[in-house]
């Protein structure tokens, strides 16, 4: 390897799934996993500018995932900080807003599914809650495998790391605000918080029964969340790509992200791990996320065009005069270049473009 490629390996990240190694390691234990990702993301950034193109693609959904296997370390803090976890008010308030009649009065949809259910829509949900982080992770490979034009390439780092920090935010909302979801209050009501359950896959073991593969019973044995109702990252995940996708206009793209998503919202409180109290809030999630991407990059544009105006008027004003470049008075207007930044960021705060 010469020392230029050698300049393009992403050591750093590298680096960090071996601390990320370690911690596991010396806590909760590594899993095969772990080692199958995690080296095919090492060999991803080792072999190739071409596989480096998708280890780029992929990062932020490794980083994701290690960010969510860490809250592993975490769950405890919520029984030990005895903090408060909401099991009557998300319930309360989908019964309120989008209640329907049942046998008993009042139930929230979540528990109209419960009795009502059909195996046709239990495969169609369940297969839709597999794929939403597939769905996610082929977008991006998606960009990254188009034709090496600037657009998508930006395209795919401004989505990738969105996400990952919208997902940051939604973890962080689990522990200042948790919630239980539609199946905890089917097994323990509305009393006093259990807080040694743990994740159930609810209506989702139906798919489990009807396709005979333990998927839901295997993957969500392993659940970091269990009082993670608010937000359903669910939701926002397929929104999102979207949002994003809409840049690419692709009419078919556009149609099947958008079906998938309406589907993914069916989906989350058909099987019971959402309300539609955690749906729209997963909506808002996104959108808002989505809306700070494209307002931090028109202010990174507006200013970099305000630049461009201030750089390209002052060389004009020089060569107006007969200044010649390299010259000492060139050199000192050229100096004062930190007043012509702080001007452009003037008229970046004032929306300028």
């Amino acid at each position: 390897m010469t020392i230029r490629r050698l300049q393009r390996v992403p050591f750093v990240s590298l680096a960090t799934m071996g601390v990320y190694f370690l911690i596991m390691r010396l806590t909760v234990g590594n899993r095969l996993e772990q080692f199958v990702l995690c080296g095919a993301m090492g060999f991803l950034a080792l072999r190739s500018d071409g596989t480096r193109r998708i280890y780029r693609a992929l990062l932020p959904f490794m980083a994701l995932g290690i960010c969510y296997d860490l809250m592993h370390l975490t769950l405890p803090l919520v029984e030990s900080l005895k903090l408060k976890v909401h099991v009557a008010e998300p319930y309360l308030f989908d019964r309120a807003l989008f209640g329907v009649q049942g046998p008993q009065g009042i139930i929230t949809p979540a528990e109209y599914f419960a009795v009502h259910h059909w195996p046709a829509v239990d495969l169609i949900t369940g297969t839709a809650y597999i794929l939403f982080l597939y769905w996610a992770i082929g977008f991006a490979l998606y960009l990254a495998i188009l034709p090496r034009e600037p657009r998508p390439q930006r395209l795919l780092r401004h989505y990738g790391w969105t996400l990952f920090f919208m997902s940051l935010a939604g973890f962080a909302a689990y522990y200042i605000y948790p919630a239980a979801a539609p199946w905890y209050v089917s097994q323990y009501g509305l009393g006093p918080v259990h807080y040694e359950a743990r994740f159930s896959i609810a209506a989702a073991a139906r798919w489990d029964q009807l396709v005979g593969i333990p998927y839901f019973a295997t993957f969500y044995s392993r659940s970091a969340d269990v009082f993670g109702a608010i937000p359903s990252l669910h939701v926002a995940f397929p929104l999102l790509v979207f949002l994003y996708g809409r840049a690419l206009g692709k009419r078919w793209l556009d149609v099947a992200s958008l079906g998938f998503s309406l589907l993914m919202c069916f989906s989350a409180v058909y099987l019971q791990h959402h309300y539609l109290l955690d749906v729209l809030t997963g909506v808002a999630y996104a959108l808002a996320a989505y809306g700070i991407d494209r307002l931090l990059t028109a202010h990174g544009r507006a200013g970099g065009k305000m630049r461009q105006v201030v750089n390209g008027g002052i060389k004009q004003c020089c060569t107006t005069a007969g200044i010649q470049r390299k010259s000492p008075e060139y050199i000192s207007v050229i100096t004062l270049q930190p007043i012509y930044s702080s001007i452009a960021r003037y008229f970046r705060r004032q929306n300028w473009t």
